[in-house]
């Protein structure tokens, strides 16, 4: 009978370990980016006045502004551009809020009052995506960088990996061992 070495254990042992570190993690961070920030940002989107959009949306961005340094500059590593830059994203949305506060004295029944929610409710639906996108981004790569884009994926595999090559192993063995036997 051979003296098994532990190393196996170990790593796995290691790999579960960090795989619920990871997880509790990727809880925590969503949790904290929804209650401090997203959550905003919703109730705006279900808002159904003028007025209440403004005033969520200004959260939004007044919650996002007092906390700049929990915002990485770039929802990237390597391949920076103004498309995923945090503050060309908030100036945005800024812009956003702006043109609801310029659409709150308009009169309800008029054109360009009409227009204006259109085009709003146009920019909510179709760029607020990506927008929201790179400000998660950004939260996410300063803040929780194991559980940001690729470098949470890098790491989602170490850890798996860590976990399987030992069970691999071991059934590798039990295999070899099932085989002498007949």
């Amino acid at each position: 009978m051979k003296n098994k070495s532990p190393v196996g254990l170990i790593v796995f042992l290691l790999g579960v370990i960090f795989l619920v570190f990871l997880i509790i993690q990727a809880v925590i961070a969503n949790y904290n980016y929804e209650r401090k920030y997203l959550s905003y940002w919703e109730l705006s989107d279900r808002s159904s006045t003028i007025l209440a959009k403004e005033q969520y949306i200004t959260q939004f961005v007044d919650a996002i502004s007092q906390d700049r340094s929990n915002f990485a500059d770039y929802n990237a590593v390597f391949l920076k551009t103004p498309q995923n830059n945090f503050d060309k994203n908030l100036q945005a949305v800024t812009t956003l809020r702006d043109r609801l506060k310029d659409i709150e004295g308009m009169n309800e029944s008029d054109f360009a009052y009409q227009t204006a929610i259109q085009q709003i409710t146009a920019q909510e639906q179709g760029q607020a995506g990506n927008l929201l996108g790179v400000i998660q981004g950004t939260y996410y790569l300063n803040s929780y960088p194991f559980q940001w884009n690729w470098i949470a994926g890098i790491v989602y595999l170490i850890v798996t990996m860590m976990i399987l090559i030992p069970i691999m192993t071991l059934f590798k063995r039990a295999n070899k061992n099932i085989h002498k036997d007949f």
